[in-house]
């Protein structure tokens, strides 16, 4: 989701270039305008600024909260009965490491006024990057294996218990792991760190980074899951729809059958939950798809031979929500499983119940230990006294220092 020609576009950009489209130049004896300056003199720079300084945080927070809490549900012991469950504790990590890697680095860079933390060293440029398109595209290529997965579930359901396993969905899990490492592993030595601390493309690779690596990214991330969540999620409909019909056509059940209804509802739940997630993938990617598709011509940096501040600006702006709604999808999960997961809710809730009940429990060793250490202070300084007061009366102590007598004075 990075975007180099950016970079080279505005990173390396001075002002002190005639052929740029500035106001006009100020006497010699006053400095001249920084890009800064310029910039936020379009009303769509400073929203853009302004939106990410201000709603980022929100998203960032809400999401930390969210799956964090996430994990830790979907580790009890009672949650991590279906292969689903492998494929959400992964999720919940990884989405955990867009929101900071990427989310959290973006407004730090608005914080620091421009400066990206990943252009600190090669290391840094090389890692974060890295990092970036890796867990972006992990992340969204586990939730098209679970829904997969769940087709596979509704449409052969004779064939789920042997296909739609805990151990294939951790072989499932590695496999794409191992992928999508493979995959963005050119960053190690493509990219680097120039003179002006810019992180740009090697030279032999600028072609690849420039003309390349955007649409290869674009159809991992977006256009590939885009088309095959939405072809799975229209077949699970359908062949949820037709499960729902058959079973109003068999109501009339004995006890053994209403367990089997149970049992059905429950993956029907699971499905709706399932549903709700890769729809909201949908909706939150589709400006994002948007943007990648039209921004090569929506766009001009340069025009006339001029930098186009104005342009780039609003491209700037559309670019901070368009990420807005990629990082809201990436901090939303947590929500859908509470709204659609009856057992998740009942987990969270226990979950909630025991933190609540260990602070309980540690206020009350602590003011317990407060009682114990204020009784003893008490009870030390009566004794004190009481010594004193007995040795005054005349009271032999075997403490020489206590047998001092006035013929002694």
């Amino acid at each position: 989701m990075e975007n180099y020609n950016i970079v080279m576009h505005f990173g390396n950009e001075s002002v002190h270039n005639d052929s740029m489209e500035t106001t006009p130049s100020p006497p010699i004896n006053q400095p001249r305008p920084t890009l800064q300056d310029i910039l936020n003199q379009h009303w769509e720079y400073r929203f853009a600024q302004a939106f990410g300084l201000y709603v980022f945080p929100i998203v960032i927070f809400l999401g930390t909260i969210g799956n964090i809490l996430t994990f830790i549900v979907l580790c009890r012991h009672s949650m991590r009965t279906t292969s689903t469950c492998i494929y959400m504790q992964a999720i919940a990590v990884l989405d955990l490491a867009v929101l900071y890697i990427n989310a959290f680095r973006r407004w730090l860079t608005i914080l620091n006024e421009g400066t990206d933390i990943s252009t600190r060293s090669q290391a840094a440029c090389i890692t974060i990057h890295f990092f970036s398109y890796f867990t972006y595209h992990y992340s969204v290529w586990l939730v098209v294996a679970m829904t997969v997965e769940r087709f596979i579930a509704i449409h052969f359901p004779l064939k789920a218990a042997q296909m739609a396993t805990i151990s294939r969905a951790r072989k499932v899990t590695i496999l794409l792991f191992i992928i999508f490492v493979a995959i963005n592993s050119h960053i190690f030595w493509t990219v680097t760190i120039d003179d002006r601390e810019f992180c740009i493309p090697e030279k032999e690779y600028e072609d690849f980074h420039d003309n390349v690596m955007p649409w290869l990214d674009a159809a991992i991330y977006s256009f590939a899951p885009f088309v095959v969540l939405l072809t799975f999620n229209i077949l699970i409909i359908y062949d949820n729809r037709k499960a729902t019909l058959r079973r109003r056509s068999m109501r009339s059940q004995n006890q053994r059958n209403n367990r089997t209804d149970s049992r059905q509802q429950f993956h029907q739940r699971l499905t709706a939950m399932l549903l709700s997630v890769s729809f909201t993938f949908l909706v939150c990617t589709s400006p994002k798809v948007i943007f990648m598709s039209i921004r090569e011509s929506a766009f001009q940096f340069i025009v006339d031979g001029k930098v186009n501040y104005h342009g780039y600006a609003s491209y700037l702006m559309a670019s901070r929500i368009s990420d807005f709604f990629v990082y809201l999808n990436h901090s939303i999960n947590f929500f859908l499983y509470s709204i659609h997961g009856q057992r998740f809710r009942r987990e969270l809730k226990k979950v909630l119940c025991c933190a609540r009940g260990g602070l309980r429990r540690l206020s009350t060793i602590s003011q317990s230990l407060d009682g114990v250490v204020n009784s003893r202070v008490t009870t030390d300084t009566f004794t004190l006294s009481s010594y004193r007061t007995r040795n005054s009366s005349g009271i032999v102590n075997h403490n020489p220092a206590y047998n001092i007598t006035d013929n002694d004075e």
